[in-house]
Parts: C-alpha cells; structure tokens; sequence
C-alpha cells in the first residue's frame, strides 16, 4: 500500500497489546505493518482497520526451519524477522518503532533548506522518507550551515542515505546506568537532522528508526537476550556492522527528526542486569568493528566479509558469525 507515493512497511516487536497503534492511525493505515509478538505462539489482540501481517515463534520457525535460531527470543531483535518480511515487500522504505513510542506533536527539524538539515512540518512517514531521499555529504565537514570557499564541489549532497534515524522527544533512550543517575532527564526540543560524519560512530537505536531495503541485508539485529550473554545491545551493535559498511561503500546515515513522544514502558533495574555483560564488550566492540579491512562491493557480500574478518574469538563470536552468515544469505532474488 502506498501513501503519498512511498510505500512503506512498518515493523514492531512487542509483548504486549498494540493499541499504541491507534495514535499512529492516521501515519500508519495507509501502509503495512509487521507484528513480531515475542511469544511461542500468536496472542496479541489487534486493532482493526490496519493491514497487518502477525508473526511470532511458531511462525518464524515455519518459515525459516533449521535457521530459525537466528532469531533470537525474549527480545526485541525478534523485529529481524519483521524486517526480513518486510524487505520481500519490496518497499520504498522499511520502518521500525517500539511499542511504548508515540507521534511527537511538536514541529520537528530546522527549516533552513541549508546542507544537511531537513524541513519542518513533515510528518513521521514522510519525515523519514525526506531523509532517505535527501543526499549526503561525506569526507568533508561543514564549518558554517552552507558550503564556505573550498569545499569541493564533486562531494557536496552527493552520497545516497540509506538510513534514517530518528530521536525522542519526552524520554530520551538511555542506558539504565544514566537513567539511574539522571532521572528527570528529558528532551523537550526540536532537533536537527544531521549527517553522521564518514569514519564515525553513533548508538543506533531501533526505537525509531527507518531504512532503504538495499541495507536489509545489513540490519539484522544480532543475537541477544534471555538464551544469550548479551542483551540491549542489539540494535547498538547493529548500527555499528552497518555504520561500518556505509563508509566503506560511501552511503550515509542521517540522524535527528523525525521525533516520536517515548514514554519508556521497561523497567531501569531489570535493564541494569540485562545490560551488565555488555557495558564492558561495548568498549571494545565497535574498535574490533572499525579494524577490519573491507574488500566488498556490494552491502551483501560485505555483511559477510566482516562475519568472517571480525577479530572477537569465543562461543559467542563463532555462533554470532555464523548466524551473520545465515542472515545474509536470506536476500537473494
């Protein structure tokens, strides 16, 4: 389905009841959507009047058999499979939100029509897909809104974006060490939209979040949770694989608008305990990432080079890699 001209698929992972979709009616009937429900079985009660297509375990085994442990259970990765749905869609954009994430209604973005910014008064859907749509510049910084003497011609707005990633107003997405600390900590303000600099990093969030089907193959969102070392840092990790790619073959990311109204529905001490293992292997994880030297030439082949180039050793790494692998051999034609 189309709205506007973009048709869009949208992913959420939940264990709960979705009727935060009603909020979203307006943004998201037009489009399909893709319920993960993070359970054995199917049990979600959906709201009526959307297109919606309903997965949970008994589903994602069906459908992918002796592979189907790639998708990992007690977690919110379980939005990989939607996101593998999805790209057999074959939309203009895939699109994924958490469950506890409403439309901002405040004016989002900067209107200044200058390099790297985006315009105000966009809509979630087509906020996202203004990003997607806006070219990047890459290997050179501005130093003031517009292109100052100097700047080379041939780089400016001339990398495509392949993700869009998208920020919170209300409670920003925190680890539970500073949600600790900083409680009271909100956003309360528009944001621009900006190019994430070639050779850099961000904390991707799967929150809110919107992508270009040529990256799927990328955007797998590892193994965590209850049946592994690791949990909530899938999605981070995740933005680091496809960060990494995106430099390589010279595409961009922009983060910033469109926001959403996050009114945070997990609890800090349990999210303490999950993220304890992680905290450590975050500091280094990323560096590992960044050391590898890529040969590829399309997003595919390198999602599969760094699976097999990743310098992290363990039971955790060989079956991580390993699933790296099986994912990406899900996108074939």
């Amino acid at each position: 389905m189309r709205s506007n001209g973009v048709k869009a698929v949208i992913v959420v992972p939940t264990i709960r009841d979705v009727t935060f979709l009603e909020d979203w009616r307006d943004e998201f009937e037009p489009h399909k959507i893709i319920i993960c429900e993070d359970r054995p079985n199917k049990s979600v009660k959906l709201p009526k009047g959307f297109n919606i297509d309903h997965y949970s375990w008994n589903e994602i085994d069906s459908e992918l058999g002796s592979s189907s442990w790639i998708i990992p259970r007690y977690n919110a990765s379980v939005r990989s499979f939607g996101y593998w749905k999805a790209w057999q869609e074959r939309p203009d954009m895939i699109v994924t939100i958490d469950d506890d994430c409403y439309p901002h209604h405040k004016t989002n973005g900067n209107s200044n029509g200058k390099a790297n910014g985006n315009a105000k008064g966009t809509g979630f859907i087509a906020g996202h897909w203004q990003n997607l749509q806006a070219k990047a510049t890459l290997g050179w910084e501005l130093t003031a809104d517009f292109y100052t003497r100097g700047f080379p011609y041939a780089v400016r707005d001339s990398a495509t974006v392949l993700v869009s990633h998208g920020l919170w107003a209300g409670i920003p997405d925190l680890d539970a060490p500073t949600q600790l600390v900083k409680p009271e900590l909100k956003v309360d303000e528009d944001t621009k939209t900006k190019v994430i600099p070639r050779g850099t990093y961000l904390p991707m969030s799967g929150m809110n979040l919107a992508f270009a089907p040529a990256i799927a193959p990328a955007m797998y969102f590892l193994l965590q949770g209850r049946d592994w070392p690791y949990d909530r840092f899938d999605d981070i990790w995740a933005g680091v694989l496809v960060k990494k790619i995106c430099d390589h073959l010279g595409y961009g990311i922009r983060s910033g608008a469109p926001l959403v109204e996050h009114k945070r529905a997990s609890d800090v001490f349990k999210n303490l305990q999950k993220e304890a293992a992680g905290i450590e292997v975050n500091e280094y994880f990323w560096r590992a990432v960044d050391s590898v030297h890529l040969e590829g030439t399309t997003i595919r082949d390198c999602y599969i080079e760094l699976a097999g180039k990743l310098p992290l050793e363990g039971e955790y790494w060989d079956k991580l890699k390993e699933a790296m692998i099986l994912w990406a051999g899900l996108f074939t034609e």
